[in-house]
């Protein structure tokens, strides 16, 4: 089950069985502390140099504060993190839709995958 919060305008999302299924990406750790990891104000950052439209900027500069961010750049990583995040789901789950098909063309029944996924699926 999704378990949905918003913060700033920023809509999270956390799935139990993908926690579980890749704990690579999540650090082995509880789904408690992974949000408050990714939500920690004071993580550490980097300083980059990216070339955009002016006219996309103060799109932003105007977006920014009524989605309640205190400035442009918060809302760029906003959208970026989202971005990622809407990605890193679909590469995800693509993978385990491959090792499935994988698995039937090397003649694993189906009765054996519905088995092995129900083992990792949430009750």
């Amino acid at each position: 089950m999704d378990v949905y919060f918003v913060l700033s305008g920023i809509t999270f999302v956390w799935n139990d069985e993908k926690s579980r299924i890749n704990p690579i990406n999540h650090d082995g750790i509880m789904k408690v502390e992974a949000l408050k990891k990714r939500l920690e104000r004071n993580r550490p950052m980097t300083t980059i140099t990216i070339r955009i439209p002016e006219d996309v900027i103060e799109d932003l500069k105007r977006v920014a504060p009524l989605l309640g961010f205190s400035g442009y750049q918060p809302l760029m990583r906003a959208y970026i993190g989202q971005g990622l995040r809407a990605d890193l789901e679909r590469l995800e789950g693509d993978t385990i839709s491959a090792l499935v098909a994988s698995l039937k063309r090397h003649g694993v029944s189906d009765e054996v995958l519905q088995e092995a996924l129900s083992e990792i699926t949430p009750r």
